[in-house]
């Protein structure tokens, strides 16, 4: 094998793994959902939640943990959804 075919497999092979670490980096991670904004995932005061309870909640096709809130209406503790919307 000649030093020149030698030397163009180094810098193929260098450059597929190059390529391959970027196409790694920016594919998506996995998650099932994009990422909310701060405020939205923010816990809920201990005043706002009256009640506590295990549902269907058809945001995440499962029964979770949600309580029922003080103005009215259900929050799901997984997804941070109103089941009730998550529905339609």
């Amino acid at each position: 094998m000649s030093d020149f075919v030698t030397a163009m497999t180094g810098a193929g092979l260098t450059v597929a793994v190059g390529l391959t670490a970027i196409a790694r980096s920016v594919r998506p991670t996995g998650r099932h959902r994009a990422p909310r904004p701060a405020a939205d995932t923010q816990l809920l005061r201990p005043a706002e939640a009256l009640d506590q309870f295990e549902a269907y909640c058809p945001a995440e096709d499962r029964r979770t943990l949600q309580l029922r809130l003080r103005l009215g209406g259900v929050r799901c503790t997984e997804c941070h959804n109103d089941p009730v919307e998550a529905a339609q």
